[in-house]
């Protein structure tokens, strides 16, 4: 602290940051100060060692990640806040920081030679990057809706900036407009929604600061017990949840999805529908038990309806349509049916666990299988020779078995744990969840989830059917794709984290 500021006004002291504050967020500062590197790599260095960029950002996450997994000042016990309450550890922070960190660490491997060969900058890409990745890893410890705004709001810039990266690319610059579309809309809802929360509850006796989330929830307890929340409350938290639920890719604010999906970079693409989901996945799960958990009796029907419409509207989307990009995109809507049903579940029976993990850890586990599954597949798409990125039709994927071995292979295990079938990792993440709904007694989002199952189960596995069963013509060549090393070695490392991670989750829990 700057000590002239304590001399002006006492409060500096109180609300200045204390060192330990800055080591609880270490590894979101050297993500940070990783990606300020890459910048100035790309400023200095030679042209012909600029391929050093995507190198130093891979060191960098996989560092990053090693500290957030040791013990150290940066892993605080739960429940304890910093910044003056701006932050907060209230989730496993550690399970938290790697969802984000392996996103971004794999959509670095799919970015380097995607954007070498589109003739793109490499070093603007992965500078973004990593700011959306620090601004990822702070919201889910957003324990104010300052923070909160300010960590989304940063993130969604440097997502649309991905989004339209190929400006060579009509498809890629009309998905990065109606991103930037769908998230000013986001964010107004959400804007709208913070206000109405502020200035309803700025006037409630012993509430000092109406954005804190902590003193949010005791006013509406207080106002719950003696049933006087105001409407405006009401609408508020109405408002920001449907902001949540764009980032989330829940029904009904899902509809730009497949379009924004499938004309942004596949590199892209894969970290959107991992790292973002869990950003809106991780904020509602902290809205909904934390400040706005007094309102669980109105909250979780609400979530139970939306979780089956979501879960019935991807998996009926992706049903309907032949494009691998799409599809995909529509069945990331599914995925996030079944978050929202986690998160009813935590509301409707708090403490619940399942196998011995709590609602936090079932979220974490599922996210990180969804990301296996997610990347398994991007990187079948990307290696994949295409004259144009955005149109991936089921039938480019014929021959794929005889053409190479090894992506077909990435595609089977990728497609099976996104689809849930056992052992794979996947096939755990959503048998927690199911468990979760089981000890809820939520039967009718249980029976909307097995029906997505078995509607996935069918799309997933015809995209399957046309890389593995489906032949070509007799007459045609097959050229066979040469993989590098890396890539092998880290379809080698995902296909195993698919199969020894469920077991892992299954037999350590």
């Amino acid at each position: 602290m700057i000590p002239f500021l304590a001399a002006i006004d006492p409060a500096f002291a109180k609300l200045a940051p204390q060192a330990a504050h800055w080591k609880s967020i270490l590894p979101e500062i050297a993500v940070a100060g990783l990606s300020l590197l890459c910048l100035l790599q790309a400023m200095f260095l030679p042209k012909a060692l600029r391929s050093l960029i995507p190198l130093t950002a891979r060191t960098g996450l996989v560092l990053v990640a090693v500290m957030a997994l040791t013990a150290g000042p940066w892993t605080l016990p739960a429940d304890v806040s910093s910044f003056g309450g701006l932050l907060r550890q209230n989730l496993p922070t550690d399970g938290v920081r790697m969802v984000f960190l392996l996103s971004a660490l794999l959509t670095s491997f799919l970015a380097d030679k995607f954007l070498r060969d589109r003739d793109a900058a490499v070093a603007d890409y992965h500078h973004v990057l990593l700011v959306v990745t620090a601004a990822f890893m702070l919201l889910a410890q957003s324990n104010h809706f300052v923070t909160f705004f300010l960590a989304l709001e940063t993130a969604a810039v440097g997502l649309y900036v991905l989004v339209g990266y190929l400006r060579r690319s009509e498809a890629s610059l009309e998905a990065g407009v109606k991103y930037l579309v769908a998230g000013g809309l986001s964010s107004a809802l959400l804007l709208m929604g913070i206000v109405l929360v502020y200035g309803s509850l700025g006037a409630v006796a012993g509430v000092t600061d109406s954005l804190d989330f902590t003193q949010i929830g005791k006013a509406l307890a207080t106002q719950t017990a003696a049933h006087a929340v105001s409407p405006l409350t009401l609408a508020g938290i109405a408002l920001i949840l449907g902001g949540v639920a764009f980032k989330l890719g829940a029904f009904p604010f899902h509809a730009w999805i497949p379009d924004v999906y499938q004309g942004a970079p596949t590199p892209t693409t894969a970290f959107l529908g991992t790292a973002s989901k869990a950003a809106g996945a991780f904020t509602l799960l902290i809205l909904a038990t934390g400040p706005f958990a007094p309102l669980a009796v109105k909250l979780a029907p609400l979530l139970a309806v939306a979780a089956v419409l979501t879960l019935l509207a991807g998996n009926l989307g992706a049903l309907a349509t032949t494009d691998v990009k799409r599809t995909l995109a529509l069945s990331g809507v599914s995925h996030a049916g079944f978050i929202l049903a986690a998160v009813t579940a935590a509301l409707v029976l708090p403490g619940a666990t399942a196998f011995g993990y709590d609602v936090e850890q079932v979220v974490v586990i599922y996210l990180l299988a969804y990301v296996i599954g997610t990347f398994l597949t991007a990187q079948t798409l990307v290696s994949l020779p295409a004259v144009e990125d955005h149109r991936r039709p089921q039938l480019a994927l014929r021959g794929l078995l005889r053409r190479s071995p090894v992506l077909a292979s990435a595609l089977g295990f990728g497609i099976g744990s996104l689809a849930g079938i056992p052992p794979s990792v996947g096939f755990i993440a959503k048998l927690l969840v199911l468990a979760l709904l089981v000890k809820a007694k939520l039967w009718w989002v249980l029976g909307a989830g097995l029906v997505g199952v078995a509607i996935s189960i069918h799309y997933y596995f015809s995209i399957l059917r046309e890389a593995v069963v489906r032949p070509t013509e007799d007459n045609e060549e097959i050229a066979p794709l040469d993989l590098p090393f890396g890539t092998r070695f880290l379809i080698g490392a995902l296909t195993a984290a698919s199969i020894l991670g469920g077991l892992f989750v299954l037999f350590v829990g």
